[in-house]
């Protein structure tokens, strides 16, 4: 049965700019003004050929030497207009190779140009650019929960609090531009890319072993009691202990035997590797639990618990991420536990053919080729009111307004930086949403109250059917729910619940999408999490002292397990220190990273094998 896709009840119409193109296309504009100006002044000047003429009537000598001084000031003039003209043209050269860059990134070349080096800005310099980031995002959230409490109260927003808005919203864009200047952008693009690489290439080395036969296993129950973003979640823990314990992974049975498909884990995914339970577990074999990374006696074949039932908790647990990249990462990434993680996800989530082509139909129906779209995860039924609180569409539909408003005044900055002799026209960014949920009322409802707001509302109005409690475990469901997560993967911007597998899910593969993308969403509740992560730390930054009872002390250094951010200003955790748990403000405070080494991403190769 071929899948329907209901597209949103507006017409489609081109945005004034195609969002990565706008860049490059404005400069030849104004490129084609200034050409079409010097021909002008070039056409009207005189010939001098020993006779001055003027409409078939001769000049006299002192009024041709008038206009020979004349014609010496255009040339002056001509001269410096060619080399503004030069200069505008190297320019758009260099946007239109960045926006090759973008849709085909194997044209780049790593190597430094004009004996520049290869680094652009130190590990320092980017830590503290997006340290930048972070604090006048934590004054965003701040205002953005007073403005909203006020609202709440008085039924509108005042005219300062509009002001206040704006003026932020314009700081953050200016802050968020420097990591565009001097191609930043394409620079940690390429960085990440290269990680990437290795990390790809080492998991496949792990689950491509020389000899199945020899090779020390590590068997994941697929089975676990929960839903599909949680199971594959799973997986992604069991290959990263895989990794860890330097073990090729198998899925029990394969993968056979899964609720969420008759024909199993092959049914929508390719293998996991080239080993198979069905000829490398013989039935004849004892298979030991899995108890630690140091395992006394290592057996050959292990077989690994569900996360909350591990004896000993490995070091390796997210959201540590390996040493091995740890500078790199640091440097080009804002958030690296999560590009780790996102790698395992993409590794896993390789479709086989059938879903590929349905994911591939599904995408079509999104028109990313127009501009930037942002996507709203909204998950409700089962999980409301158990797992999460209810959030209504408009509180969705707020984070997204203020993203395209910033990104319009991006789009604003960087028209003005490059043509500085133009004014901006103010030509308002096509706003596009694509809403994945389980509810088809959630559609309804954005589409009734936010199409007449100028915004396009695009679904998946049959995957949200089949998304029903009623329907989950069906092929339909399936497909529905991994395209669900590859077109927000593909969005520009997510607005989600983080206590939603599926929100995490998106967020992680996004991160092997756009190069660093870690603050390409917003939770409306939780901060990120992975299930069964070791404790989520920060270290404070500066001090503080309680006016409340519900705060706690902070000193510089103090290391503080974290439980929530509350979007307010501030978030809850307890001072190692003082072993006090309460509020502090979250700008005092920052991620303390586990970093730890993983063998299997050394340069040398990995050989996962006994030894006889």
């Amino acid at each position: 049965m071929k899948h329907k896709w209901c597209r949103s009840l507006l017409p489609v119409s081109p945005p004034p700019f195609a969002h990565w193109h706008a860049k490059w296309l404005l400069v030849a504009t104004a490129f084609c003004i200034w050409l079409f100006l010097i021909v002008l002044v070039v056409v009207q000047q005189p010939q001098d050929n020993g006779t001055i003429c003027g409409r078939g009537t001769k000049l006299e000598r002192g009024k041709a030497k008038n206009e020979k001084e004349k014609s010496d000031e255009n040339q002056i003039e001509i001269e410096q207009m060619g080399e503004q003209l030069e200069a505008l043209r190297r320019e758009n050269e260099r946007l239109k190779e960045e926006n090759s860059n973008l849709i085909n990134p194997t044209k780049r070349n790593d190597q430094p140009k004009n004996g520049q080096a290869a680094e652009l800005y130190s590990k320092e310099h980017e830590l503290a650019r997006r340290e930048l980031d972070r604090l006048i995002m934590e004054l965003l959230y701040t205002r953005v929960s007073i403005s909203s409490r006020k609202e709440q109260l008085e039924g509108q927003r005042d005219g300062q609090q509009l002001f206040n808005d704006e003026q932020i919203l314009h700081l953050l864009a200016h802050s968020r531009r420097f990591a565009h200047v001097d191609g930043a952008e394409h620079w940690h693009r390429r960085a990440l890319a290269r990680v990437a690489s290795h990390i790809q290439n080492a998991l496949h080395a792990l689950q491509h072993p020389k000899e199945c036969g020899k090779a020390r296993l590590l068997l994941c129950e697929l089975n676990k009691g929960c839903g599909f973003g949680c199971q594959f979640h799973h997986v992604v823990y069991c290959l990263l202990m895989a990794a860890a314990t330097n073990r090729t992974m198998l899925l029990e049975r394969d993968g056979a035997e899964w609720r969420y498909s008759r024909d199993g884990w092959a049914a929508v995914f390719r293998s996991v590797g080239s080993c198979t339970f069905a000829e490398h577990v013989p039935l004849s074999v004892v298979v030991d639990q899995f108890t630690g990374i140091n395992q006394p006696n290592s057996p050959r074949i292990v077989r690994l618990p569900v996360v909350d039932g591990l004896s000993s908790r490995p070091p390796h647990l997210p959201l540590a991420f390996p040493a091995q990249f740890a500078d790199v990462l640091l440097t080009h990434h804002s958030n690296p536990p999560v590009f780790f993680l996102g790698q395992f996800v993409a590794f896993l989530m390789r479709k086989n053919e059938r879903t590929n082509k349905f994911v591939e139909e599904a995408m079509r129906r999104i028109p990313f080729e127009l501009g930037p779209v942002v996507g709203l995860q909204i998950r409700r039924t089962d999980k409301v009111g158990t797992e999460a609180a209810f959030h209504h569409v408009n509180e969705y539909m707020r984070w997204a307004e203020l993203w395209f408003r910033m990104e319009q005044k991006k789009l604003a900055l960087i028209i003005i930086f490059l043509i500085n002799f133009f004014s901006f026209l103010g030509l308002p960014l096509q706003k596009r949403i694509f809403i994945a949920t389980d509810d088809k009322t959630v559609i309804e409802e954005a589409r009734t109250e936010w199409a007449k707001k100028g915004f396009e509302i695009w679904a998946n109005d049959e995957s949200a059917e089949a998304a029903l409690p009623s329907n989950r475990y069906s092929d339909r469901s399936l497909l529905g729910v991994i395209a669900d997560v590859h077109i927000l993967a593909h969005c520009s911007y997510i607005v989600c619940t983080f206590s939603s597998q599926v929100c995490r899910l998106s967020y992680e593969l996004m991160q092997t999408l756009h190069g660093d993308a870690a603050e390409r969403i917003h939770s409306l509740d939780d901060i990120f999490y992975f299930g069964g992560q070791l404790a989520h730390e920060w270290e404070a930054i500066g001090e503080f002292s309680p006016t409340t009872d519900e705060q706690i002390e902070l000193r510089p250094g103090d290391v503080i397990g974290v439980a929530g951010n509350h979007w307010n200003g501030f978030s809850k955790g307890t001072n190692r220190r003082t072993r006090k748990s309460g509020l502090f403000p979250s700008y005092l405070a920052r991620e303390k990273w586990r970093i730890v080494d993983f063998a299997i991403f050394d340069q040398r190769q990995n050989k996962n094998e006994t030894i006889n």
